[in-house]
């Protein structure tokens, strides 16, 4: 699932009778927040050296993101579960932030 559908899914839990310019409103001011919060994640999971390594292919103009993906996955235990679970924190903090906003 990629970041925007994942978004509109969450925005949706949380406000289902939201309308579509509202979604796309919602999904587009927090697009950014949820990149920083995996880029953030990943990157304090890695060395020193990995983090170099991981800026040395995403600063190529020949970027290709399977590249990336395919040294995260040996740079990082178990990525595919740590994946899921930074996407799971950002929806509990998400559903918590809405909350607290809303009293």
């Amino acid at each position: 699932m990629n970041n925007k559908d994942f978004l509109e899914q969450l925005i949706l839990k949380v406000n289902p009778d939201l309308d579509d310019a509202g979604l796309e409103m919602m999904v587009s001011d927090a697009e950014p927040v949820l990149e920083e919060w995996v880029f953030t994640n990943i990157v304090s999971t890695l060395n020193e050296s990995q983090r170099a390594e991981l800026i040395k292919l995403t600063d190529n103009k020949e970027y290709k993101s399977w590249k990336a993906y395919e040294f995260l996955s040996t740079a990082i235990p178990h990525y595919e579960d740590f994946i899921k679970k930074v996407y799971e924190d950002f929806e509990k903090m998400y559903k918590e932030n809405v909350k607290a906003f809303s009293k």
